[in-house]
């Protein structure tokens, strides 16, 4: 369950891809079913008002096959997506394995500039953006090195970049 947290404790940002095969047209609603089944809880009384048909979403925001940027949590509780950083982190998962449409980069990038401006709302100090691999070993996710998307300007691996799907 997550726990209330000021926006000030945000330090870090956690990429991660959604395990489901590449190109399938997961949603939101579908992570938060599986996170449900694995025992997740959001604590709807932090933000009653906010996403309440998500009872167990364990990340911040998921970016569709499309681009949507869909809201989970809110920023101010606690995600359940990477152990023993879940109280300074946001949770961003794409949807697929380890490719994904030119729209999920285009929004991954926007969204990453967007939170980590902290002259822009929501004024978070974001100093470290990682993927889920970077803080537990053992996992490849997002199966992409985020560090190296970062220095090449946001640019993704020609290998990480879903061909055109038919949706």
């Amino acid at each position: 369950m997550g726990n209330r947290r000021q926006l000030s404790q945000i330090t870090t940002m956690v990429i991660h891809c959604s395990d489901s095969p590449n190109g399938r047209a997961n949603t939101i609603e579908d992570i938060d079913q599986w996170h449900r089944e694995r025992g997740f809880k959001r604590d709807l009384k932090l933000a009653p008002q906010w996403q309440p048909q998500l009872t167990a979403i364990g990340y911040h925001f998921v970016i569709e096959l499309d681009g949507a940027v869909r809201p989970g949590r809110p920023l101010q509780e606690s995600g359940a997506h990477v152990t023993g950083h879940n109280h300074d982190s946001i949770g961003i998962c794409l949807i697929g394995r380890d490719q994904f449409t030119q729209e999920q980069w285009e929004s991954l990038r926007t969204l990453v500039q967007s939170l980590s401006d902290p002259s822009s709302p929501p004024h978070l100090n974001i100093r470290t953006i990682c993927g889920h691999r970077d803080l537990f070993k053992g996992k490849t996710c997002p199966n992409f090195d985020v560090a190296d998307w970062l220095l090449n300007g946001c640019t993704p691996p020609r290998a990480n970049i879903l061909p055109e799907v038919r949706q």
